[in-house]
């Protein structure tokens, strides 16, 4: 009888442990994946701010700050995440009802950079909560891709804008949808939301991951599609993705700027509209420059050096891709028999950083890419190989495509 009773003690204390560690592991709401810098927390059940890693938790109440050249990305149980900018304070709790599930994120002060994915969050939407107490939905479409977002603080409200997909946004009976490139105020909620913001501009050269050789003098001139309506523009320099080391940060009014690089090194560009109203849009997307010692080689993207398409697609296209080499040069892609390219088959020139064939006669092939000067730059160590199968029982050399100049 003892044995039996302390057996069964043994399972209640047991099932009682469990019960706690399900409940405090429910109280969650996020955890941090990543922490750079000064960031704190402010515990519901504390009066001061403890400094946090990456893997701290946080439960409904919480707040989160991060200090000068700071950020954090924080993983949300509802699903999604969120990183905080530098100067940049939340907090985080569950919805209030009639809501369920999922999480609320309150922005105090600063910026937020969130990614939602394209199907239902499991536990729930993402709800921003704006003035007196007006909560926001953010949810995305079923197969219709992941969106990126982001949340500023400013004097007049809360600034939502997409950088890529689309949000479907709710409150009460109130739906909205917003594309990417535009922005709205939610801070008091769908009912007074202010128009969509002006959409972000194109970036147009340097090309994407331009790689351009370092001089003293060197200036490279960053250029993307005007606007209508657009008052000035906001271009930023940094040499992070998350734009926390910037080094240009400046409004001009023309469709260009002039970058003078300081030294050798990899830097990131953007580049965002300001309304009549001086109100900022979304950034577009950023654009890596490589700023290296010697004149960049190497650059062929694709086809790699040994492809061999599929069986029978002589006819489908081909894509030849190469990286770019800043400013606005003009490019020569040079497909040949010879491994030297002294016996060209094809040539193409012009301006993009990608040219698409019809299709090539089987065979075996050797292709690169130059700058069309006087003398032609290449753009690689050694010619790519490339091979076209023909049809069963085809030689290979019985085709030849027709030279293009």
């Amino acid at each position: 009888m003892l044995l039996m009773v302390a057996g069964c003690s043994r399972t209640s204390e047991e099932e009682g442990a469990s019960e706690t560690v399900s409940r405090d592991l429910s109280a969650i709401v996020a955890t941090c994946a990543v922490a750079r810098g000064p960031v704190d927390t402010l515990r519901t059940a504390n009066a001061y701010w403890e400094p946090f890693e990456a893997g701290a938790t946080f439960r409904s109440g919480d707040w989160v700050r991060t200090g000068p050249d700071a950020s954090t990305r924080i993983e949300l149980r509802g699903g999604g995440r969120i990183e905080l900018e530098e100067r940049t304070v939340v907090m985080v709790e569950r919805p209030a009802p009639p809501a369920s599930g999922g999480s609320v994120v309150a922005l105090e002060s600063g910026t937020a950079r969130g990614l939602l994915p394209e199907d239902a969050l499991p536990d729930g939407p993402l709800v921003l909560r704006g003035d007196n107490g007006r909560q926001v939905a953010l949810t995305v479409e079923a197969h219709a891709g992941p969106a990126e977002f982001r949340v500023t603080r400013t004097a007049r409200g809360m600034h939502l804008s997409v950088s890529r997909g689309r949000l479907l946004l709710s409150e009460g009976t109130h739906r909205r949808t917003l594309e990417a490139g535009n922005w709205l105020d939610v801070a008091r909620g769908l009912e007074d939301t202010e128009h969509d913001g002006p959409p972000f501009p194109t970036s147009l050269s340097p090309g994407v991951d331009a790689r351009i050789a370092w001089s003293p003098e060197l200036r490279i001139p960053l250029s993307w599609k005007p606007l209508d309506g657009a008052r000035s523009y906001q271009v930023q320099v940094a040499r992070d993705l998350g734009f926390t080391q910037r080094i240009v940060d400046t409004q001009v009014e023309s469709p260009d700027f002039t970058f003078l690089p300081p030294e050798p090194g990899m830097f990131v560009w953007r580049v965002s509209a300001l309304d009549e109203a001086g109100r900022p849009g979304e950034s577009g997307f950023a654009r890596r420059i490589f700023v290296e010692r010697q004149r960049p080689r190497g650059l062929l993207v694709t086809p790699r050096d040994g492809y061999e398409a599929p069986n029978n697609t002589t006819a489908e296209d081909l894509v030849f891709a190469w990286q770019s080499i800043g400013g606005e040069p003009r490019y020569r892609l040079v497909v040949a028999r010879d491994r030297e390219l002294r016996h060209p088959v094809l040539v193409r020139e012009g301006s993009p950083q990608q040219v698409v064939l019809p299709g090539l006669a089987p065979g075996e092939y050797y292709w690169g890419v130059y700058v069309a000067e006087d003398p032609p730059v290449p753009l690689f160590q050694k010619a790519r190989r490339l091979v076209v199968p023909g049809p069963p029982g085809a030689r290979a050399h019985d085709a030849v495509p027709s030279v293009e100049r």
